[in-house]
Protein backbone atom coordinates (compact mmCIF):
# COMPACT_ATOMS: atom_id res chain seq x y z
CA UNK A 1 0.00 0.00 0.00
CA UNK A 2 1.34 3.63 -0.86
CA UNK A 3 0.44 4.70 2.69
CA UNK A 4 2.65 2.04 4.02
CA UNK A 5 5.72 2.55 1.89
CA UNK A 6 5.78 6.66 2.99
CA UNK A 7 5.13 6.02 6.70
CA UNK A 8 8.38 5.66 7.69
CA UNK A 9 8.67 9.72 9.42
CA UNK A 10 11.04 11.50 6.89
CA UNK A 11 13.77 13.63 8.16
CA UNK A 12 13.43 17.48 8.64
CA UNK A 13 13.69 19.31 5.24
CA UNK A 14 16.92 20.58 4.96
CA UNK A 15 17.13 24.33 4.37
CA UNK A 16 17.43 26.19 1.26
CA UNK A 17 19.90 27.66 -0.23
CA UNK A 18 19.61 28.35 -3.92
CA UNK A 19 22.30 26.25 -5.60
CA UNK A 20 24.24 26.91 -8.79
CA UNK A 21 23.32 24.47 -10.89
CA UNK A 22 19.53 22.62 -9.56
CA UNK A 23 20.14 18.87 -9.06
CA UNK A 24 17.83 16.24 -11.02
CA UNK A 25 16.56 13.07 -8.88
CA UNK A 26 15.43 10.55 -11.27
CA UNK A 27 13.15 7.75 -9.89
CA UNK A 28 12.16 4.29 -11.47
CA UNK A 29 11.98 0.65 -10.67
CA UNK A 30 13.34 0.14 -14.07
CA UNK A 31 17.17 -0.20 -13.90
CA UNK A 32 17.79 0.55 -17.94
CA UNK A 33 15.30 3.90 -17.50
CA UNK A 34 17.76 4.91 -14.64
CA UNK A 35 20.93 4.11 -16.67
CA UNK A 36 19.76 5.78 -19.82
CA UNK A 37 18.18 8.93 -18.03
CA UNK A 38 22.04 9.36 -16.49
CA UNK A 39 24.01 8.59 -19.16
CA UNK A 40 21.77 11.38 -21.06
CA UNK A 41 22.11 13.95 -17.70
CA UNK A 42 25.92 13.26 -17.84
CA UNK A 43 25.84 14.18 -21.25
CA UNK A 44 24.05 17.30 -20.81
CA UNK A 45 25.81 18.14 -17.75
CA UNK A 46 23.18 18.32 -15.36
CA UNK A 47 23.86 17.17 -11.67
CA UNK A 48 21.74 13.94 -10.80
CA UNK A 49 21.07 11.43 -8.62
CA UNK A 50 19.09 8.32 -9.49
CA UNK A 51 17.12 5.72 -7.22
CA UNK A 52 14.88 2.89 -7.33
CA UNK A 53 12.04 3.69 -5.18
CA UNK A 54 9.71 6.37 -3.71
CA UNK A 55 11.26 6.28 -0.28
CA UNK A 56 14.78 6.95 -1.33
CA UNK A 57 13.55 9.60 -3.59
CA UNK A 58 12.14 11.21 -0.48
CA UNK A 59 15.10 10.55 1.62
CA UNK A 60 17.46 12.66 -0.97
CA UNK A 61 14.65 15.79 -1.60
CA UNK A 62 14.96 15.59 2.45
CA UNK A 63 18.47 15.64 3.10
CA UNK A 64 19.64 17.59 -0.17
CA UNK A 65 17.77 21.12 -0.70
CA UNK A 66 19.76 21.17 -4.52
CA UNK A 67 17.27 18.29 -5.52
CA UNK A 68 14.69 20.79 -7.19
CA UNK A 69 13.85 18.91 -10.49
CA UNK A 70 11.59 15.41 -10.28
CA UNK A 71 11.51 12.58 -12.66
CA UNK A 72 9.39 9.98 -11.89
CA UNK A 73 8.00 6.67 -13.32
CA UNK A 74 4.10 6.22 -12.62
CA UNK A 75 4.57 2.22 -12.99
CA UNK A 76 6.25 2.21 -9.77
CA UNK A 77 5.30 -0.75 -7.36
CA UNK A 78 3.41 0.77 -3.96
CA UNK A 79 4.00 4.13 -5.06
CA UNK A 80 3.30 5.60 -8.56
CA UNK A 81 4.61 8.63 -9.67
CA UNK A 82 1.77 11.13 -8.98
CA UNK A 83 1.58 10.11 -5.75
CA UNK A 84 5.10 10.52 -5.39
CA UNK A 85 4.90 14.05 -6.62
CA UNK A 86 1.90 15.35 -4.29
CA UNK A 87 3.85 13.86 -1.20
CA UNK A 88 6.99 15.61 -2.23
CA UNK A 89 5.39 18.95 -2.78
CA UNK A 90 3.63 18.73 0.64
CA UNK A 91 7.34 17.61 2.26
CA UNK A 92 8.92 20.60 1.05
CA UNK A 93 5.94 23.03 0.77
CA UNK A 94 7.36 26.53 0.54
CA UNK A 95 10.84 25.79 1.12
CA UNK A 96 12.18 25.21 -2.47
CA UNK A 97 10.34 24.96 -5.49
CA UNK A 98 10.39 21.36 -7.43
CA UNK A 99 9.75 20.81 -11.02
CA UNK A 100 8.50 17.47 -12.36
CA UNK A 101 8.66 15.34 -15.27
CA UNK A 102 6.23 12.22 -15.51
CA UNK A 103 8.13 8.75 -16.99
CA UNK A 104 5.99 6.36 -18.69
CA UNK A 105 5.60 3.49 -20.80
CA UNK A 106 2.44 4.25 -22.58
CA UNK A 107 0.88 7.89 -22.31
CA UNK A 108 -3.12 8.23 -22.16
CA UNK A 109 -5.18 11.47 -22.44
CA UNK A 110 -5.62 10.13 -18.23
CA UNK A 111 -2.05 10.52 -17.23
CA UNK A 112 -1.73 13.75 -19.27
CA UNK A 113 -5.10 15.25 -17.48
CA UNK A 114 -3.23 14.03 -13.92
CA UNK A 115 -0.45 15.36 -14.92
CA UNK A 116 -1.85 18.60 -15.27
CA UNK A 117 -3.15 18.67 -11.70
CA UNK A 118 -0.01 17.89 -10.55
CA UNK A 119 1.77 21.07 -12.31
CA UNK A 120 4.17 18.54 -14.35
CA UNK A 121 5.85 19.82 -17.30
CA UNK A 122 6.17 16.64 -19.39
CA UNK A 123 5.50 13.68 -19.86
CA UNK A 124 7.98 11.33 -21.28
CA UNK A 125 6.89 7.84 -22.99
CA UNK A 126 10.23 4.91 -22.83
CA UNK A 127 11.99 4.28 -24.50
CA UNK A 128 13.48 7.90 -23.78
CA UNK A 129 14.20 10.24 -26.71
CA UNK A 130 17.56 12.28 -25.93
CA UNK A 131 15.88 15.46 -27.76
CA UNK A 132 12.55 14.94 -25.99
CA UNK A 133 14.86 14.14 -22.87
CA UNK A 134 16.32 17.25 -23.15
CA UNK A 135 13.66 19.46 -23.95
CA UNK A 136 11.78 18.34 -20.99
CA UNK A 137 14.74 19.40 -18.84
CA UNK A 138 14.77 22.97 -20.32
CA UNK A 139 11.15 23.44 -19.63
CA UNK A 140 12.11 22.35 -16.41
CA UNK A 141 14.24 24.70 -15.57
CA UNK A 142 11.80 27.75 -16.92
CA UNK A 143 9.13 26.33 -14.73
CA UNK A 144 12.04 27.07 -12.07
CA UNK A 145 12.86 30.49 -13.18
CA UNK A 146 9.39 31.43 -13.01
CA UNK A 147 8.95 30.14 -9.92
CA UNK A 148 11.55 31.67 -8.09
CA UNK A 149 10.88 35.20 -10.30
CA UNK A 150 7.35 34.89 -8.36
CA UNK A 151 9.00 34.56 -4.88
CA UNK A 152 11.51 37.52 -5.22
CA UNK A 153 9.52 39.82 -7.35
CA UNK A 154 7.34 39.68 -4.78
CA UNK A 155 4.32 38.25 -7.05
CA UNK A 156 3.46 35.75 -4.54
CA UNK A 157 2.69 38.54 -1.54
CA UNK A 158 0.71 40.20 -4.18
CA UNK A 159 -1.21 36.88 -4.59
CA UNK A 160 -1.87 36.64 -1.63
CA UNK A 161 -3.19 40.13 -0.77
CA UNK A 162 -5.60 39.59 -3.89
CA UNK A 163 -7.02 36.55 -1.78
CA UNK A 164 -7.24 37.87 1.18
CA UNK A 165 -9.16 40.99 -0.22
CA UNK A 166 -11.78 38.56 -2.19
CA UNK A 167 -12.06 36.58 1.28
CA UNK A 168 -12.70 39.92 2.93
CA UNK A 169 -14.97 41.70 0.49
CA UNK A 170 -17.12 38.16 0.55
CA UNK A 171 -17.10 38.32 3.96
CA UNK A 172 -18.44 41.75 4.19
CA UNK A 173 -21.97 42.70 4.79
CA UNK A 174 -23.95 44.89 2.95
CA UNK A 175 -25.08 47.80 4.99
CA UNK A 176 -28.41 48.21 2.54
CA UNK A 177 -31.29 47.10 4.95
CA UNK A 178 -32.62 43.53 4.21
CA UNK A 179 -35.59 44.66 2.53
CA UNK A 180 -33.14 46.80 -0.32
CA UNK A 181 -31.73 43.78 -1.67
CA UNK A 182 -33.82 41.76 -3.65
CA UNK A 183 -33.52 37.97 -3.47
CA UNK A 184 -35.74 36.46 -5.98
CA UNK A 185 -33.80 33.38 -7.83
CA UNK A 186 -34.47 34.32 -11.85
CA UNK A 187 -33.25 38.27 -10.72
CA UNK A 188 -30.06 36.63 -9.34
CA UNK A 189 -29.22 34.44 -11.70
CA UNK A 190 -30.10 37.10 -14.52
CA UNK A 191 -27.51 39.49 -13.01
CA UNK A 192 -25.02 36.32 -12.56
CA UNK A 193 -25.74 35.98 -16.35
CA UNK A 194 -25.06 39.36 -17.47
CA UNK A 195 -21.69 39.56 -15.35
CA UNK A 196 -20.20 37.04 -17.18
CA UNK A 197 -21.14 38.24 -20.29
CA UNK A 198 -19.63 41.54 -20.04
CA UNK A 199 -16.31 40.27 -19.18
CA UNK A 200 -16.50 37.83 -22.30
CA UNK A 201 -17.56 40.67 -24.33
CA UNK A 202 -14.39 42.64 -23.16
CA UNK A 203 -12.42 40.12 -24.02
CA UNK A 204 -13.67 40.12 -27.54
CA UNK A 205 -12.31 44.23 -28.03
CA UNK A 206 -9.17 44.17 -25.45
CA UNK A 207 -6.21 41.28 -24.79
CA UNK A 208 -7.68 39.13 -22.27
CA UNK A 209 -3.92 39.10 -20.25
CA UNK A 210 -4.98 43.12 -19.29
CA UNK A 211 -8.06 42.06 -17.13
CA UNK A 212 -6.45 38.13 -15.82
CA UNK A 213 -8.67 37.63 -12.89
CA UNK A 214 -8.64 34.14 -12.13
CA UNK A 215 -10.41 34.12 -8.83
CA UNK A 216 -13.12 36.18 -9.62
CA UNK A 217 -13.82 34.05 -12.67
CA UNK A 218 -13.47 30.86 -10.72
CA UNK A 219 -16.07 32.10 -8.48
CA UNK A 220 -18.43 33.50 -11.22
CA UNK A 221 -18.33 29.92 -12.91
CA UNK A 222 -18.66 27.49 -9.75
CA UNK A 223 -21.54 30.16 -8.85
CA UNK A 224 -23.11 29.50 -12.36
CA UNK A 225 -22.98 25.80 -11.95
CA UNK A 226 -24.37 25.97 -8.45
CA UNK A 227 -27.31 28.50 -9.98
CA UNK A 228 -27.56 25.59 -12.44
CA UNK A 229 -27.27 22.48 -10.49
CA UNK A 230 -24.00 21.31 -12.45
CA UNK A 231 -21.25 19.68 -11.03
CA UNK A 232 -17.73 20.78 -12.26
CA UNK A 233 -14.20 19.19 -12.74
CA UNK A 234 -11.16 20.94 -11.71
CA UNK A 235 -9.96 21.09 -15.29
CA UNK A 236 -12.89 22.49 -16.23
CA UNK A 237 -13.40 25.62 -13.54
CA UNK A 238 -9.21 25.96 -14.65
CA UNK A 239 -10.39 26.62 -18.47
CA UNK A 240 -13.16 29.37 -17.06
CA UNK A 241 -9.69 31.26 -15.45
CA UNK A 242 -8.74 32.43 -18.62
CA UNK A 243 -5.36 32.07 -17.46
CA UNK A 244 -2.44 29.18 -17.54
CA UNK A 245 -3.12 25.87 -15.99
CA UNK A 246 -0.77 25.60 -13.57
CA UNK A 247 -1.39 29.27 -12.71
CA UNK A 248 -5.45 28.98 -12.41
CA UNK A 249 -4.58 25.26 -10.38
CA UNK A 250 -2.47 27.86 -7.96
CA UNK A 251 -5.63 29.70 -7.63
CA UNK A 252 -7.91 26.79 -7.08
CA UNK A 253 -5.71 25.18 -4.26
CA UNK A 254 -4.90 28.78 -2.50
CA UNK A 255 -8.38 29.66 -2.82
CA UNK A 256 -9.41 25.59 -1.23
CA UNK A 257 -7.16 26.45 1.83
CA UNK A 258 -8.44 29.35 2.14
CA UNK A 259 -12.20 28.02 2.60
CA UNK A 260 -13.61 29.75 -0.48
CA UNK A 261 -14.20 26.26 -1.97
CA UNK A 262 -14.45 22.66 -1.30
CA UNK A 263 -12.63 19.55 -3.45
CA UNK A 264 -13.04 16.19 -3.51
CA UNK A 265 -12.56 13.11 -5.70
CA UNK A 266 -15.68 12.08 -8.39
CA UNK A 267 -17.29 8.94 -7.04
CA UNK A 268 -17.99 8.15 -10.52
CA UNK A 269 -14.62 8.71 -11.84
CA UNK A 270 -12.27 8.60 -9.78
CA UNK A 271 -9.77 9.99 -11.83
CA UNK A 272 -11.09 13.37 -11.67
CA UNK A 273 -11.84 15.87 -8.70
CA UNK A 274 -14.74 18.20 -8.44
CA UNK A 275 -14.74 21.19 -7.15
CA UNK A 276 -17.63 23.79 -5.66
CA UNK A 277 -18.53 26.94 -3.82
CA UNK A 278 -18.26 26.20 0.41
CA UNK A 279 -21.63 26.57 1.52
CA UNK A 280 -20.73 30.16 3.00
CA UNK A 281 -18.96 31.49 -0.32
CA UNK A 282 -22.48 30.50 -1.97
CA UNK A 283 -24.36 32.36 0.49
CA UNK A 284 -21.83 35.44 -0.06
CA UNK A 285 -22.07 35.27 -4.04
CA UNK A 286 -25.81 35.35 -3.79
CA UNK A 287 -25.86 38.34 -1.86
CA UNK A 288 -23.52 39.78 -3.72
CA UNK A 289 -25.31 39.55 -6.78
CA UNK A 290 -28.78 40.65 -5.34
CA UNK A 291 -27.50 43.52 -4.43
CA UNK A 292 -25.97 44.47 -7.74
CA UNK A 293 -29.52 43.66 -9.35
CA UNK A 294 -30.37 46.01 -6.98
CA UNK A 295 -28.29 48.70 -7.86
CA UNK A 296 -28.77 48.35 -11.63
CA UNK A 297 -32.23 48.30 -11.01
CA UNK A 298 -32.69 51.67 -9.57
CA UNK A 299 -30.69 53.73 -12.73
Amino acid sequence: MASQALAAPSPDIAPFVQPQTPTVLVVDNDRDCLDGCAKMLDDLNYRHICVGSAREALERIASDPSVQVLMASVQMPAVDGFVLIEEARSRVSDSRPLATVILTNQTSADLAVKGLHVEAVDLLCKPLDFDAYSGALRRAMRYLNARRAITDGGSMAAFSQQLGNIVAMLESKSNEAPGDTLTNEQDVNATLRTIIGARNLRNRHFPSQLFADPAWDILLDLTRAKLENQQVSVSSVCIAASVPMSTALRWVRQMTEAGLLRRWTDPKDRRRDLIALTDTTDSHMRDYLAAVHGVVSKL
